[in-house]
């Protein structure tokens, strides 16, 4: 098969000792492909209205008939022809920025099967970690060379645990996103790390309020499937989880320009 000579705007490479990892493995060629199919279309995106558009619609535009010959070939000759791609365009150069990863919170109120961050109280020595904690992480990422603290957490467990509102409740807090407001402004005040912060969901005035210490947050819309919140599927007895939540949780961040 012969790909068109479209230039790609996805490269990645692997962490060290993650090369031969099953899930890196994943990552790459869901990269690589969408690699190939955006810059199929992604011409038509940016160049107005080109001929073969219509109302908005990708007619017979040569980048159309592209997407499709390369989304119809073999997933081999795909992550070959997006190899080939980024290869060309950008070598073997990338960009990136040193995190230190905070988990300020293991506890979640969703209870999503394949999880494997989230833990029950009876496994956690501690709720919340303490400011003094956060700030020794914060402060071991950046002798390393960090630049970003990235807060890792669970959904709003003080909905579910009530040890978990009586850990914020000592430590002076109503929320988990009241305390991690604190904690991202005192990680950026005292090390100059640029707090990104991953609370789940969030309402416009959370994000409002967060913007304010934090440069960038990140929330998933794992599917958009009502099915996997039912009975027997992994995100039943999440509540986070149902895709409209997610999808409006999404649509606030937009609303408080949240990049």
């Amino acid at each position: 098969m012969r790909l068109p000579a479209l230039r790609h705007i996805v490269t990645i490479r692997p962490a060290p000792g993650l090369q031969g990892n099953y899930l890196w493995a994943r990552a790459r060629a869901s990269a690589h492909a969408a690699a190939v199919l955006t810059t199929a279309i992604a011409p038509v995106a940016l160049s107005g209205t080109p001929p073969g558009v219509q109302n908005g619609t990708v007619n017979d535009h040569p980048a159309r008939a592209a997407a499709r010959q390369l989304g119809a070939a073999p997933l081999g000759e795909l992550l070959a022809g997006a190899a080939a791609l980024r290869d060309q365009g950008h070598g073997t150069l990338v960009t990136y920025s040193r995190k230190v990863f905070i988990p300020l919170t293991e506890l979640c109120r969703d209870v999503c099967h394949y999880c494997t961050y989230a833990k029950t109280p009876r496994r956690l020595a501690t709720a919340y970690l303490a400011p003094e904690q956060v700030l020794a992480i914060a402060r071991a990422g950046q002798a390393a060379g960090c630049h970003e603290a990235l807060f890792t957490l669970g959904d709003k467990p003080e909905l579910r645990y009530r040890v978990a509102r009586e850990a914020l409740a000592k430590l002076g807090y109503a929320t988990t996103v009241d305390y991690l407001l604190a904690m991202a402004a005192l990680v950026l005040k005292e090390t100059g790390l640029l707090p990104h912060l991953n609370p789940g969901v969030l309402t416009v005035e959370d994000y409002r309020r967060l913007r304010a210490v934090a440069p960038s947050m990140g929330i998933m819309l794992e599917s958009a499937s009502e099915r996997l919140a039912a009975r027997g599927g992994p995100h039943y007895g999440s509540p986070d989880k149902a895709p409209a939540v997610r999808l409006a949780s999404i649509r606030a961040a937009g609303e408080a320009r949240v990049p």
